[in-house]
């Protein structure tokens, strides 16, 4: 029995808004009066009210006034309207509207439709709750105390901000229970009927009293029908029906006298159906609320109301608006719908913040309402209706319903006879442009062919439709070879896709498209273009293109020739890591080259000024360059200098600077320009120059006092012995020959030894072995050799590595062996040494490895002598690389990878190599 709806007062509002027709006769008079045909005032607020009342107004079907044309133009205006933003969010208001009776009652619909009205132009998010205690369906005390019941429990936790009560016992109940169940919620009664027995309300209630007008509608049913004697009052048995009742009898009271007056409201159906048809002359029937017979069946106005209307055989007078529409004749009827708007006017009113006691009680007003068509039946005249009366379903007259037709079929013939006059003059004025379109043509033909640019225009497949005098001479061909030739035919391939899609971005967003391509001429050759072009569109159809063109393959050509020689110079700079500047004196302001970045680094976006450059020159050359600027003047306008800098990352950098400075006529300087140059490399170069030249000539010094002290203190004094041998032999007579054959094996054996250390002296300084045997000979056996004059372990493995191989290589991979084995043996304090030799497709690969106590890389490359540079060098010579890795107490590994062949000069290799 209840029903809840959420609604957005910015929607449409009710589904369905009354309008005065001859269909809808349940209309408020208020919305009859805002959409009557003397003006049309629209309802709600906004556009969104603007909307909704076109929509109404399409829907208005009053013969009295035809809105058919302007309703079309309303309509279409109503589209374009735009409605409000749907993104905005209002608060929520909830609003229970409690009825007596069910939804299938009209009263309930036109209450709730006046309510929403109302409600249309609150600022809330508005939701009704709608409630029912049908009070004809169950009349019983129990089922009603039930419903109560539910209803207190489901909004216990859920308080509505307003509630709308429909019907005397909605009214009755709100004002037993409303301290308790519903404290401090504004009440707005609607409909009160006079209930049975006395009602207290409190400050929180406030509403509309709608009474039933029956004393004025028989006045004016009297006014009509004069010579009526009896009065017939309908009506039914239902809680609602007998409290209209006690108020009419009330009202008729002043009639009793003058007027035999019946009530037929304790029948069933039939009963008073046959009552009906068989009604004395001179006799009006008073309709009235008719909701349940005698016999217990429900009835809505919309089934009541027919039967009543089609059984009497008198005319049949109304006191609701809800029974009309049906045959009724009418009276003065009270208004569902403008009774629900006054409701919610007053609810709009307490969401505001107003309090009840504040809203007096208005006293709703009703409305004379008649049917035109009920008139007509019982020949009832129009002027005996009281002045303002509303007339429904009167018919149209013969200009009301088809003046619009004699207008619009008048307006044919005037619009066609224009359409004549204007043909006529169309066509003088067509001859009269064809005639000065071909004398513009050969104008534009004469200024074309002559004009310095190239002119052409195409037709919507691109073909040519026509080209000038210039542009056949560039292209070497006749008008007739070019004309029907596609832009395509021409264009370069490289080029093309270019072209095709300035082309389409022209067409799509119709615009002007500028490009440059090359076009060939007849002989061959291509020629630069520079084609300025728009499509041409007649109304909304493509009509092709039109554009100039500009031959431009001269400036084409020295573009390139530029393009390049600023390639040239700029790959130049980034060789020669340098960078051009121009120093503005007195805004402090440094323009440069983009290599300055790098070379200085700094941010390419931040502003480079002289102070910044000047802070990061080294502290020790600071004075030297300032005193150079200091010289600079008119006679002497060039400097050179170079110093150091320092980095924002710290790191030290070398420049050398070439720059002339430029002076105004006072002889004051107003800016420098120059060259500045990134010398870094080469100052390095020149430090580590001298350094290995000083270090060279210390270590040939040390090898030449090696090999002195070998030759004095080992060869030298064993031949000093064996002489000092020889000279006793000499002197002294062995005691046998024996004796003398044992002392001169001795000398023998002593000359043997002498032979082979100076032999093993001269392995060290040039190896035959590497040069007869090969690489793989010469480096077993001096880790052999060498293993047995110093004592220690010396594992050597070769494999893969070719037999012949270039005398650099082998010479290197010798040299680094002889090195990394006599240091690991000198500096290791390692007894076992591991030696690999393995050769693959495309290189040899070298690795010496021991297990002693290791040194740090770095700092030996840098202190020791030149053993470790030496074999980093001789690594290079040969386009290897050498990688050392040590750990301390991990031990050392030496390993080289040269390439297998190598395209050097044999003898400066060998040569370096040694």
């Amino acid at each position: 029995m209840s029903k809840v709806e959420a609604v957005k007062t910015d929607s449409y509002g009710p589904q369905r808004v009354g309008v005065t027709s001859r269909t809808d006769l349940m209309t408020p008079l208020s919305s009859q009066a805002e959409l009557s045909c003397e003006g049309v005032s629209w309802t709600g607020r906004g556009r969104q009210g603007f909307r909704s009342s076109l929509l109404r107004l399409c829907r208005t079907k009053d013969t009295r006034c035809t809105r058919a044309p302007i309703a079309l133009i309303l309509v279409f205006l109503a589209c374009l309207v735009p409605t409000d933003s749907a993104g905005q969010v209002n608060p929520t208001r909830r609003i229970l509207i409690l009825n007596e009776v069910g939804p299938s009652w009209p009263l309930i619909s036109r209450v709730d439709q006046g309510i929403r009205t109302a409600l249309q132009s609150a600022s809330y998010r508005i939701e009704f709750y709608h409630e029912f205690l049908d009070t004809v369906y169950f009349p019983d005390s129990a089922d009603q105390q039930m419903f109560r019941d539910f209803y207190i429990r489901k909004y216990r936790n859920h308080r509505p901000d307003v509630i709308i009560t429909v019907g005397s016992s909605a009214l009755r109940f709100m004002a037993e229970t409303h301290r308790q169940s519903f404290p401090d919620v504004p009440i707005v009664f609607c409909f009160p009927n006079a209930p049975a027995g006395p009602v207290s309300l409190d400050s929180d209630f406030t509403g509309v009293d709608g009474s039933v007008a029956s004393a004025a509608t028989l006045a004016i049913a009297l006014r009509l029908l004069p010579d009526t004697r009896h009065v017939a009052v309908v009506g039914g048995l239902a809680p609602y029906d007998r409290r209209q009742q006690v108020q009419i009898k009330e009202q008729l009271k002043i009639y009793q006298d003058r007027l035999d007056i019946a009530y037929l409201t304790d029948l069933d159906m039939p009963t008073l159906i046959d009552r009906l048809k068989r009604l004395p002359s001179h006799t009006v029937v008073l309709l009235t609320a008719l909701g349940r017979d005698s016999a217990g069946t429900s009835y809505t106005a919309d089934e009541s109301g027919p039967l009543v209307v089609g059984a009497a055989n008198a005319p049949v007078f109304s006191l609701s608006d809800r029974y009309l529409n049906h045959g009724e004749v009418g009276g003065d009827l009270s208004n569902a719908t403008e009774q629900g708007t006054i409701a919610g006017r007053m609810a709009l009113r307490l969401l505001a913040g107003e309090k009840p006691r504040g809203i007096p009680v208005i006293k709703a007003g009703t409305t004379y309402m008649f049917d035109w068509r009920a008139l007509k039946r019982w020949r009832l005249k129009e002027t005996n209706l009281p002045y303002g009366s509303v007339l429904l379903n009167r018919d149209a007259t013969f200009w009301e319903s088809y003046k619009w037709y004699v207008i619009c079929s008048i307006s044919l013939v005037l619009l066609q006879a224009l359409l004549i006059f204007g043909l006529l003059w169309q066509r003088r004025r067509k001859a009269k442009a064809e005639c000065e379109l071909k004398e513009s043509e050969a104008r534009f033909r004469s200024l074309a062919d002559t004009a310095p640019v190239l002119i052409w225009m195409a037709g919507t497949d691109k073909l040519c439709t026509y080209v000038n005098q210039p542009w056949l001479h560039l292209t070497g061909r006749s008008l007739q070879e070019e004309l029907g030739n596609g832009w395509m035919d021409g264009v370069h391939p490289d080029d093309f896709r270019k072209c095709l899609d300035n082309y389409t971005q022209s067409f799509d967003r119709r615009e002007t498209f500028r490009m440059e391509y090359r076009i060939r001429r007849y002989d061959g050759a291509y020629r630069w273009v520079l084609d300025v072009g728009i499509p041409r569109f007649q109304g909304t159809s493509f009509a092709g293109y039109i554009g100039c063109a500009l031959d431009v393959t001269e400036r084409k050509h020295m573009e390139q020739t530029v393009r390049e020689s600023e390639e040239r110079l700029r790959l130049a700079a980034q060789a020669g890591r340098m960078f051009a500047y121009s120093w503005d004196v007195a805004t402090d302001v440094i323009e440069r080259s983009g290599e300055y970045a790098e070379i200085l680094g700094v941010d390419p976006k931040q502003e480079t000024t002289g102070v910044a450059v000047s802070a990061m020159v080294h502290p020790d050359d600071k004075e030297q360059l300032e005193t150079a600027l200091a010289k600079l003047n008119v006679d002497n306008p060039f400097f050179q200098s170079t110093y150091r800098i320092i980095r924002p990352d710290g790191v030290v950098t070398w420049l050398q600077r070439s720059s002339r400075a430029y002076f105004n006529e006072h002889g004051e300087l107003e800016h420098i320009v120059g060259m500045i140059a990134d010398v870094t490399e080469r100052k390095l170069a020149e430090e580590a120059l001298s350094s290995v030249s000083r270090r060279l000539i210390q270590a040939q010094e040390q090898e030449r006092t090696r090999i002195a002290r070998e030759l004095h203190d080992d060869i030298n004094q064993r031949l000093a012995m064996l002489q000092v041998d020889l000279s006793e032999v000499r002197q002294s007579t062995p005691a046998s020959r024996t004796d003398l054959q044992d002392r001169v094996e001795e000398i023998r054996e002593s000359l043997s030894d002498i032979s082979e250390e100076v032999q093993a002296i001269s392995h060290r300084l040039h190896s035959s072995k590497l040069e007869y045997l090969g690489l793989v000979s010469a480096c077993k056996a001096f880790c052999k050799e060498l293993a047995n004059r110093q004592n220690v372990r010396i594992e050597f493995d070769a494999d893969g590595v070719p037999s012949s191989l270039l005398q650099d290589v082998s010479l290197t991979l010798f040299r680094v062996l002889q090195e990394s084995l006599q240091n690991a043996i000198k500096y290791s304090d390692a007894e076992h040494f591991e030696v690999q030799l393995r050769g693959t497709s495309t290189e040899i690969q070298l690795t010496v490895r021991d297990n002693g106590i290791g040194f740090d890389v770095d700092s030996a490359m840098r202190k020791q002598g030149l053993g470790l540079i030496s074999m980093r060098e001789r690594a290079n010579l040969v386009g290897g690389k050498i990688f050392i890795t040590s750990q301390p107490m991990h031990g050392t590994e030496i390993n080289v990878r040269v390439p297998v062949a190598v395209a050097r000069d044999p003898e400066k290799v060998i040569h370096n190599a040694a």
